[in-house]
């Protein structure tokens, strides 16, 4: 117990210091991934594509019957918030526009001027306070999956005490495994999230509402 209680103060230690620091850095990506094979089938492209602009509108336009006819009915949608120092996530099965997940944080509303691009990537500069590029993207030419559930689970495990079972970590790996990353970056607000293939069609499985938040 000694030694778990070691561990993780000196994890909240580490995470005051990057907090600290993050005046010149840029926001690092999720670390923890997998290989994939680059999606190149046109038929597949047009799916995620239109998967990706429907939700990006009912989410701008705080639609709550649109935005949930993209939600897979059995698996949710995770939320990645960060309540303190970490992050962490809830599942839910449905978004609420008048009641935000968390409840302290309000769905952003701002008009989308960006085209969707399959190309890389931005990241966000907590010292400028600035995208390294304006725009609406998702890589599907990327061969890496970003876990950033299972990151948070480790975590949460190593440094928290917090214990995940088989059928949590099976919870996670259905929402996050093969799943491609979206981010829509523009001067007055942003939104990301990630789209995944199941049997029966594409579906968005995460609301990454952490990611280019500075303060802490």
């Amino acid at each position: 117990m000694i030694k778990k209680n070691f561990y993780g103060l000196l994890g909240l230690l580490l995470l005051v210091v990057t907090a600290c620091n993050n005046s010149g850095k840029k926001v690092e990506a999720h670390q923890d991934s997998t290989q994939r094979v680059e999606m190149n089938n046109p038929e597949e492209i047009q799916q995620i594509s239109e998967l990706i602009t429907r939700f990006a509108r009912a989410y701008l336009s705080e639609d709550n019957g649109k935005i949930n006819a993209l939600i897979h009915p059995e698996h949710g949608i995770a939320i990645i918030h960060r309540p303190g120092a970490a992050d962490t996530y809830t599942i839910i099965d449905s978004i609420d526009f008048k009641n935000p997940m968390p409840h302290y944080y309000a769905y952003p509303v701002f008009v989308n001027k960006q085209v969707l691009k399959f190309e890389s990537l931005p990241s966000y500069d907590c010292g400028t306070m600035k995208w390294d590029k304006i725009g609406f993207f998702c890589d599907t030419t990327s061969t890496t999956v970003n876990k950033p559930l299972e990151t948070i689970a480790k975590f949460l495990e190593e440094f928290e005490d917090t214990k995940f079972d088989a059928e949590e970590k099976k919870e996670i790996a259905a929402l996050e495994d093969g799943a491609y990353r979206v981010i829509l970056a523009q001067e007055d607000g942003h939104l990301i999230f990630h789209v995944k293939k199941f049997d029966k069609g594409w579906y968005v499985t995460i609301l990454d509402r952490a990611y280019a938040g500075c303060d802490a």
